[in-house]
Order: C-alpha cells, then structure tokens, then sequence
C-alpha cells in the first residue's frame, strides 16, 4: 500500500472516531436532558418551574439538532471508501498542496498525523469546491493564494 494510501485510510478512521465520540456525547447529553426534564416537573411550583423546563427543552432542540448534524456527517462519511484512490478530486480525495494537506469528508477541522498537519473539510466547503475536478499538477486559486496539487488520492 503506499504512503497516501495509508494516510487517507487513517485520515478517514480518525473522522469516523471524532464523529462517532460527538454522537456518543450527543446522546448522553440528550439522556440526561430528559432525566433533567422529568425531575424538573417533580419540583417547585410556579415561575420558576416553567423557566427551568423551557431552558431544559431548548437545550434539547439544540442537542437535538446538533445529534441530526454529525448522523448527518455518519452517512456522508459511510458513503466514503478510503481504498478508492481517485486521480480526480471529489468525495473521499487525500488532497496534498505545495501550503496544506486536506482530506475531502466532512467538516472536523485540523488533525495532526504523523506530525502533519490535516484539515478535515466537507465537500461543500469553499476550500473544497474549488479543488473539485482538479488533478495532479493543477493550480488553483483560493483566498488570493495559489495551490498547486502535489498528490491525490
């Protein structure tokens, strides 16, 4: 296997960790939401009742959405197979510039390997877009920079 292979490989079960731990915390979080929820409704009458069980549902709306946006980067990291190496960039691609090095996934920001830095970007991204389609060897411009594709996978 060669070295970028092994990197995307790592690069991708490093993503699947960090989103799978946000979904775990996610979930706790929820559960103990809910506990918070029932116990506030066994205690006090009054004002002071009703404003702890709405900052507790709100709470819960924001974890709820926050669990629906990394289910969200799960299924777009399930539709991933990190043994494709593709010349062309797209979903999935190890993307490695003359200035950074970026894994085309989803949005978890910068990682470090091997003592490299990483980004961890989706494919919806700015940076993303404009490297979509392109290859070894292309330039391309972004934030009044030039990039030139050292290597894909």
């Amino acid at each position: 296997m060669s070295e970028l292979a092994s990197i995307k490989k790592e690069l991708f079960q490093i993503a699947n960790r960090m989103v799978a731990e946000k979904l775990e915390f996610n979930r706790k979080a929820l559960q103990e939401l809910k506990d918070s929820a029932g116990s506030e409704t066994k205690s006090s009458a009054g004002d002071k009742h009703e404003t702890g069980r709405a900052m507790v549902h709100l709470e819960q709306e924001k974890m709820a959405q926050q669990l629906a946006s990394n289910q969200s980067m799960q299924s777009v990291l399930a539709k991933i197979d990190p043994e494709i190496l593709n010349p062309v960039i797209s979903l999935g691609s190890l993307v490695i510039t003359d200035k950074l090095r970026f894994f085309v996934s989803v949005a978890l920001g910068k990682v470090e390997l091997n003592k490299k830095e990483y980004y961890l970007v989706s494919l919806t991204s700015p940076l993303a877009k404009q490297f979509v389609s392109k290859q070894k060897g292309n330039t391309v411009s972004f934030n009044n920079q030039d990039y030139l594709i050292e290597e894909t996978a």
